[in-house]
């Protein structure tokens, strides 16, 4: 018996009730486990589980539980910040609000004191049923009128000043569309385009110059001898050009200088010959007299609307020749018309070179470029520029004779206006025979004459410095005349010197 007992007690573990809840090892059934000296370990059973502690249980659940309430409190807390926070920003931009509504609310009741003050009616100065205004209130109001009266001035004259200026912006801006160099570069191309066609004509028929005939009408000489001078007429009609045609390129390079220059030198060319010179004659006496912004949009708007009304070849029955100007037409049959010339004195006996439409077949092309170029160039100068007055240096040209009272057959060769295709072959010494090769000069002011007039004109000689290292001085000053004085000073500065061919080429081909 005592065997049996002592095999349960090795088997099951020893319980007693307990009420005790301050008991640690008490569960939740009311029982209570409690180890024994008896029960301290002792073996197992093969194949039989222990029993579990039920506090490692009970102490892992109340952890988790309290990991999970205290994630719960973390949120509600984060939450409840972040609520913090947007009821703080919504309270801060309310107060702004609320500010500025005050604000607004002040300045309007201030505004409307004001216009009730301003806008009341004033009463007559002793009403019979009215008191009396203040001093103060009728000192105010008259301030008021007298501020708003100065003020209704001040804008309608700003608006007036504010109209003459925008009306005088483009009569006194320097900006230039066009540069000096790019201006330069366009003259250059218009002297090789001339230099390629001579050459062109001159290779063309060089086989054909045959001295021995002779096929020219006594309008040719006529024609070409005021553009090359009679010694150049003389040569190209006494020498034979067989051999070297040089001359012969030569002189069809003075010829297309000469109709080109026509082009270049007027002030809008088409227009009869008595309004262009007119025109020019009022440009040189405002560039003298006005300021060169002025001076420049002057001609600028002149040249446009004048270059507007010129004859379009629509406007014109039988008209079929594209969209050349009526006067570019003209200048170029006169231009074809000189080539023939020119290849009959020279001795050409082929037909192509003495009859019109065959030439016009073959070079019309380019002369019809050589005249749009001319014509491009001569618009730039003229509307372009603001800032100078661009000028084309030829032998026959205006600028070319400025200071000096010869012609073209009596000018001596001057190197620091010219420049000798031949240069260094030959003496220099001689007269100039033409111009084969255009040249550029800028004039601008550079200043207003305070000394008073007596009546007479004083000139000013105003030296500058080219581009080709030479000094080119011109004379200009002031002078009074029929009451109105012309005063100021124009720098003209050479940039392009025209290149010449001179006597002494008869001893060098």
């Amino acid at each position: 018996m005592n065997t049996l007992w002592s095999l349960l007690d090795w088997i099951l573990p020893a319980v007693r009730l307990s009420d005790d809840l301050e008991d640690p090892y008490t569960l939740t059934d009311g029982f209570s486990v409690h180890l024994t000296p008896s029960t301290a370990p002792l073996p197992r059973i093969r194949g039989h589980q222990g029993p579990q502690d039920p506090r490692r249980d009970w102490t892992r659940d109340r952890e988790r539980d309290d990991r999970a309430r205290a994630t719960v409190t973390e949120q509600e807390r984060t939450r409840d910040r972040q609520r913090i926070l947007t009821l703080e920003r919504e309270n801060t931009s309310l107060y702004q609000r609320v500010t500025a509504l005050e604000n607004d609310l002040q300045s309007a009741r201030q505004s409307l004191a004001t216009y009730t003050l301003i806008s009341a009616p004033v009463p007559p100065p002793n009403p019979p049923s009215q008191p009396a205004l203040s001093r103060d209130t009728l000192g105010l109001r008259t301030s008021y009128d007298s501020l708003f009266s100065s003020y209704s001035v001040m804008h309608r004259a700003l608006q007036e000043r504010s109209e003459e200026v925008a009306s005088l912006k483009s009569f006194l801006s320097k900006t230039d569309e066009w540069s000096g160099a790019q201006l330069i570069q366009a003259v250059r191309d218009l002297n090789a385009e001339i230099v390629q066609l001579a050459a062109s004509v001159a290779e063309e028929f060089a086989s054909s110059l045959d001295r021995r005939v002779d096929l020219t009408r006594p309008s040719d000489r006529d024609l070409v001898s005021s553009a090359l001078g009679p010694a150049m007429t003389n040569l190209l009609a006494s020498r034979d050009h067989a051999g070297d045609p040089t001359l012969v390129q030569f002189a069809i390079q003075a010829w297309q200088v000469c109709c080109v220059g026509r082009v270049l030198d007027s002030f809008c060319f088409g227009l009869p010959t008595e309004v262009d010179q007119f025109l020019t004659n009022i440009f040189e006496r405002m560039h003298r007299a006005e300021p060169q912004p002025t001076t420049s949009r002057w001609r600028a708007l002149t040249y446009m609307h004048a270059r507007a009304l010129l004859p379009c070849p629509s406007q014109i029955q039988g008209q079929t020749q594209g969209t050349v100007s009526v006067p570019f037409q003209s200048l170029n049959e006169t231009n074809l018309r000189g080539l023939l010339a020119i290849l009959a004195l020279s001795g050409c006996t082929d037909s192509r070179g003495v009859h019109r439409e065959p030439l016009r077949a073959r070079f019309g092309n380019a002369l019809g470029r050589i005249g749009e170029r001319a014509e491009r160039i001569a618009a730039a100068m003229k509307e372009g520029v603001m800032s100078g007055v661009f000028e084309i240096m030829w032998g026959g040209g205006k600028s070319a004779s400025i200071g000096k009272k010869d012609k073209e057959s009596e000018r001596w060769f001057d190197w620091s206006t010219m420049e000798n295709v031949y240069a260094g072959h030959g003496s220099e010494r001689c007269k100039v025979l033409c111009t084969v090769e255009f040249g550029l000069m800028c004039a601008r002011r550079v200043g207003w004459s305070n000394e008073p007039g007596d009546g007479e004109g004083h000139g000013t000689v105003v030296e500058a410095k080219g581009m080709n290292g030479h000094v080119n001085g011109q004379t200009n000053g002031h002078a009074v005349t029929n009451g109105v004085r012309s005063e100021g000073m124009l720098s003209r500065n050479l940039l392009m010197k025209p290149k010449v061919l001179l006597e002494s080429v008869a001893d060098i081909l």
